[in-house]
């Protein structure tokens, strides 16, 4: 007598991933052995006989996705077990179904990669482990969603927690908030709520609802629904019946693993990952008297691209001022950063000089070789004409 397999969710967290068929995005997980993966490539066989549609699965690399025992494999495996008919085209990287469904899988790591992607149709895009994908990547998939198939077309983002990630930004909402004892873990009162967006000049505009938006933006905005559900290895039995050392394992984590991988919080660092602790300092209601001060400096890290279509993140000119008492401590009394072009850069530096008085001394960075010492002269030039004194310091040593 045949093995019985059965195909369905192990947990609440994964019936709620695989039942919703609304939400236009839906982010899943949030920490380690919660089944990220498997419910991914599970939720595409709930289309599998309509002949019309087109699933894909996406990763940051195909070493990720093709090498033995990775996800290619692992899909294999399982979508052979649903149904043994099933075609496996190892040099397409795609499965084609008895109805004619098809899902492919692929890489997403370049630019290039994307705009390989520009002309597709896609019913269902899996895009795993989310947070090694660039945010512009991951929104030239989302326009990608439409199909003939009857369902509503649907992107699912399986993540683990990354604090510098563009997806903290997107799930900020459905985790606890800063000042609450479980701050960056998510919030079950909120798992699977629906929230909606629209995106204006590269900025995702959150409501709660899709009139809320209608109504402050217009009837001509096209809001999308995006839901968020934190699940963790406590949401995938099966996985600690058949290897509860692996539970065993993340409960024996140092306290920052242990609250990103086991309790997927979103606003833990490795202590060890920064040089600086905000607890070192102390805050101060006012600046220092200058009777107390040997000496102020403020230093500026200077860049000159301004935000748009084609550059959505560029680096920013940053600037702090800092003062020496004479007791030997140090005053951080001011610090900010801008974007702007390097005439707006410059216009800025001249005018904060100013502001801050002839007894801070200006520094500017300057860059290795000779293109860094033409602009520094240039900065140099342009600040004396508006009567500042700046001093050069080369950049050539480490960050550290």
């Amino acid at each position: 007598m045949s093995e019985l397999i059965s195909f369905a969710p192990a947990s609440e967290k994964q019936a709620l991933f695989l039942q919703n068929t609304i939400a236009t995005i839906i982010v899943y997980g949030g920490s380690m052995g919660s089944g990220k993966s498997y419910c991914g490539l599970l939720k595409h066989l709930r289309w599998v006989d309509d002949p019309f549609y087109r699933g894909i699965v996406i990763r940051r690399t195909s070493s990720t996705l093709m090498k033995s025992g990775f996800l290619f494999d692992e899909a294999k495996y399982l979508y052979k077990a649903f149904d043994p008919a099933v075609k496996v085209n190892h040099k397409a990287q795609k499965f084609i179904f008895p109805s004619g469904a098809e899902i492919v899988f692929t890489h997403l790591e370049s630019d290039k990669d994307a705009e390989g992607m520009r002309g597709g149709q896609f019913s269902f895009a899996l895009l795993d482990e989310a947070t090694e994908l660039q945010e512009d990547h991951v929104l030239m998939i989302l326009s990608r969603l439409r199909t003939k198939a009857k369902m509503v077309p649907q992107m699912a983002l399986t993540c683990n927690p990354n604090p510098d990630c563009f997806l903290r930004k997107w799930v900020d909402w459905w985790l606890y908030p800063e000042g609450h004892e479980l701050e960056g873990r998510p919030d079950p009162e909120k798992t699977n709520r629906l929230r909606w967006f629209i995106r204006i000049d590269n900025e995702l505009i959150w409501a709660d609802s899709r009139e809320e938006l209608l109504e402050r933006y217009g009837d001509d905005v096209l809001p999308l629904s995006m839901t968020f559900i934190g699940a963790n290895i406590y949401d995938n039995p099966p996985l600690i019946k058949a290897n509860p050392q692996y539970l065993a394992n993340l409960q024996g984590l140092k306290r920052v693993r242990k609250e990103r991988d086991l309790y997927g919080n979103w606003n833990v660092r490795e202590e060890n990952s920064g040089f600086w602790r905000a607890g070192w300092c102390t805050e101060i209601d006012s600046a220092p008297a200058k009777n107390e001060i040997r000496k102020r400096v403020r230093a500026w890290d200077i860049a000159g691209t301004k935000k748009s279509e084609t550059n959505t993140n560029p680096d920013y000119t940053a600037s702090v001022l800092m003062s020496l008492y004479k007791d030997g401590r140090y005053v951080i009394e001011d610090v900010f950063r801008f974007r702007g072009t390097y005439h707006e850069v410059y216009k800025k530096i001249a005018e904060t000089a100013k502001s801050d008085g002839t007894d801070v001394q200006v520094l500017i960075p300057q860059d290795a070789g000779a293109a860094g010492l033409s602009a520094v002269n240039n900065l140099q030039q342009y600040l004396a004409e508006h009567g500042v004194a700046a001093k050069k310091v080369k950049t050539s040593k480490s960050k550290l």
